[in-house]
């Protein structure tokens, strides 16, 4: 079953440039990775500031086997900072 893996992200206006770029390369590291379907980067038209990372998967367990690893990525570890330690939220769910 295909699943979606939906990461939230809400910088401040001095943070949100490398916060985008920040984004788009969580984005493009997904490709390689096992289960890898497809992703986006979606950014909220009325908040530039409030990004989105959604990726599509061909399986939930390969969607959490590498979700749980790239926890620890310095990307990740970067955008929590920018976001005062509050770093991303999201979470995997089922296409209906």
């Amino acid at each position: 079953m295909k699943v979606k893996s939906l990461f939230e992200f809400k910088f401040s206006d001095d943070t949100i440039e490398e916060g985008l770029t920040l984004a788009k390369g969580i984005g493009n590291d997904m490709p390689p990775l096992d289960g890898y379907v497809s992703h986006e980067v979606v950014q909220d038209v009325k908040d530039p500031n409030h990004l989105m990372v959604n990726t599509l998967w061909d399986d939930q367990k390969k969607a959490e086997a590498v979700l749980s690893k790239y926890n620890n990525d310095d990307k990740i570890k970067l955008a929590s900072k920018l976001l005062n330690n509050n770093g991303p939220t999201g979470f995997i769910g089922k296409i209906l």
